[in-house]
């Protein structure tokens, strides 16, 4: 086994229409690019909503988790992970599939984020169904204010996880 040096991460990507839509949070409260990357990813992954978009419409963001996310990253990962077997039908249970797909989406020799371009793809593919989810469904119009859109996110945010819990339930039934 080699020892392969660490390779430049791909970025995460945040679609010009969701900098545009995130404007007023921008100019206030968020400090980083990524705060708005961030509940994008949440929200796509709650809903399990992702998207293709090109990169001429999602300029580079971030290659790496920002200090301020570096704590949670494992978590995220693991998120993104779970939904990606979740959308392609493979159970935990079925470890050569789980091993296979992993090693797809991972790199160890990644610095930042350990995702491999693959990863990162899809990773951003959830972030920019998310901010579909945001704009169309959870939200009337663009936030204006830190503290409504935090009220409003976290209580859309928990309806979309209950709705899949019931999901997983009601499909659990023989």
């Amino acid at each position: 086994m080699t020892n392969e040096p660490a390779r430049a991460p791909q970025p995460f990507r945040l679609r010009d229409d969701a900098r545009e839509w995130f404007k007023a949070l921008y100019e206030k409260d968020f400090r980083i690019g990524f705060d708005a990357f961030y509940f994008c990813f949440m929200a796509g992954i709650a809903t399990g909503n992702k998207i293709q978009t090109p990169n001429s419409a999602a300029p580079e963001l971030i290659p790496y988790f920002p200090d301020r996310y570096a704590p949670r990253k494992q978590v995220l990962v693991a998120l993104f992970l779970t939904q990606e077997l979740e959308d392609l039908g493979i159970k935990m249970s079925e470890k050569k599939d789980v091993h296979a797909k992993i090693k797809k989406l991972l790199d160890p020799n990644s610095s930042g984020h350990h995702l491999s371009e693959e990863g990162v793809k899809e990773f951003n593919k959830y972030a920019h169904g998310g901010f579909e989810v945001l704009r169309d469904e959870w939200f009337d119009d663009r936030p204006r204010s830190l503290e409504t859109f935090l009220r409003i996110f976290k209580q859309a945010l928990d309806e979309a996880i209950a709705k899949r819990r019931l999901a997983e339930v009601v499909a659990s039934k023989p």
